[in-house]
């Protein structure tokens, strides 16, 4: 069985039939609290990955920066004895969208705490980590219907490197943009 790992700032639709979609094609699903607790919620049956990578702690605020995700998304074919060892599971595709970071700062009331409140650690880690491990990194909502239908086809050797490329680059460029809005905004600051 494939294993999603999904971490959503917003819980909405494209979210949730994302996750019933990935479930209907036997893939099995863990999520961030928040996002594991609205799928279990409405009815998509998410582990929340505290129960692999142990209590949480800071709130939650450094759950997806463990080791352990990190190490399911990074390994190989080569590594799945000590991912095994470990009690982890390979993680095959993420699932992320950051904290609105751009949006509280095009407030024109924003501050340095509001920003500093959603400036995100954990979603862009997780997606260049995805990326460098050559899994399914979806970093859009926009990117889901061409996912499902890569799932759907049963997906091809030469249609995956192709989709996987697309996806490596979108996800480090979601990544580099969202970077850059935060060094611009704290360049601007007197």
């Amino acid at each position: 069985m494939k294993t999603a790992l999904l971490a959503s700032y917003e819980k909405d639709d494209p979210l949730l039939g994302f996750a019933k979609f990935l479930q209907a094609h036997d893939w099995s699903l863990m999520g961030s609290a928040g996002t594991a607790k609205y799928l279990n919620e409405n009815g998509a049956a998410c582990r929340d990955v505290s129960e692999i990578v142990g209590a949480p702690i800071l709130g939650h605020r450094v759950v997806t920066l463990s080791r352990e995700l990190h190490a399911a998304l990074l390994a190989t074919d080569a590594d799945q004895a000590e991912l095994e060892r470990l009690g982890v599971p390979r993680i095959d595709l993420v699932y992320v969208t950051l904290y609105p970071l751009e949006k509280t700062i095009a407030d024109a009331g924003a501050t340095p705490e509001g920003v500093i409140e959603k400036t995100d650690i954990g979603g862009p880690t997780l997606l260049r980590s995805a990326a460098k491990g050559r899994r399914i990194t979806v970093s859009d909502p926009a990117q889901i219907a061409e996912v499902e239908a890569f799932i759907d086809s049963g997906g091809s050797e030469e249609k995956r490197e192709k989709l996987l490329n697309k996806l490596t680059a979108a996800a480090e460029r979601r990544v580099s943009e969202y970077t850059a809005a935060s060094a611009d905004y704290w360049e601007s600051r007197p």
